[in-house]
């Protein structure tokens, strides 16, 4: 795996991307779910939550110090907080209500993540980075989840059902100005925006099963980036943009890909009879020390 990984990939870009990043993902491969930590070659894997609870949905900050994460070890989901050696996990939400699904604004000191603690199936929050004033900016009776800052903080791109299916919307990042970019019958939803600000990748059932897109920041020109017959979810793309990690059944259970960004080159990661998701990329020069 990791001799594939490194003939397709030749350039001193991708050697530095190597040695320099890492991804963390969610496995069941201990017999629950855990926060995992590896080498974007698949080498170097780690456990770091060792629970006996289910911890999944990680998500690491963009100076790459800290890793957020879902647990329901206090009886129900809350969002934790960790280093990247996986010491110090500390509980950010503190709520009876479940929360999940949690984003960092790209200064770090802000944190989107997903509530129904109003009684609905989902709301968009927003709380400091230590968990404190914590804040409602979506109010819909439908479930909104899955928020994404925009790399310039001013936006935040997220799922809603309020159309009656699932569509990738965009609103500032006050709650105001909220609209739907996809406008698709189909099902969209996981939004993950470009480096540069100019796109979003997402994820769409619009051919049927489930596939990786990307689109303009405004919803224009969407293009497909996969193109199997099983279902591709859960993605991550690497710091500089030009590979995206993602979750796919392409193998019979739920394996770690990464790709080139425009979709070729598919390499399968994690090749393990577990079931292994949710990838999340570092930033680069991760210190696990």
């Amino acid at each position: 795996m990791s001799t594939a990984f490194a003939q397709a990939q030749g350039s001193q870009t991708e050697k530095w991307l190597k040695e320099t990043t890492k991804v963390a993902f969610t496995s069941n491969r201990d017999g629950n779910d855990e926060i995992y930590i590896m080498n974007v070659d698949g080498s170097g894997l780690k456990n770091l939550t060792n629970s006996p609870s289910t911890d999944f949905d990680s998500a690491w900050s963009p100076v790459g110090d800290k890793i957020m994460f879902t647990t329901d070890r206090d009886g129900n989901r809350e969002i934790y907080v960790m280093n990247v050696d996986g010491s110090g996990q500390k509980n950010l939400t503190n709520n009876k209500a479940a929360d999940q699904q949690s984003a960092w604004s790209p200064d770090c000191k802000k944190i989107a993540f997903s509530s129904d603690r109003d009684g609905n199936r989902g709301e968009i929050y927003v709380m400091n980075a230590d968990g404190s004033n914590q804040k409602r900016l979506t109010n819909n009776q439908f479930s909104d989840g899955l928020a994404a800052w925009s790399p310039n903080g001013k936006k935040i791109a997220f799922y809603s059902y309020r159309d009656g299916n699932r569509e990738i919307y965009i609103m500032n990042v006050d709650g105001s100005d909220q609209r739907d970019l996809t406008n698709n019958p189909a099902m969209d939803h996981h939004p993950e925006w470009l480096p540069n600000g100019e796109g979003i990748l997402f994820t769409t059932k619009r051919d049927g099963n489930m596939e990786l897109y990307v689109m303009n920041a405004d919803g224009s020109n969407p293009v497909r980036l996969t193109d199997n017959q099983s279902t591709e979810v859960k993605h991550s793309l690497s710091p500089e943009g030009r590979k995206i990690a993602f979750t796919t059944r392409r193998d019979g259970n739920g394996e770690i890909y990464v790709m080139d960004a425009d979709g070729s080159n598919p390499i399968n990661l994690t090749d393990n009879p577990a079931t292994d998701g949710e990838p999340s990329w570092s930033p680069f020069l991760v210190d696990e020390e």
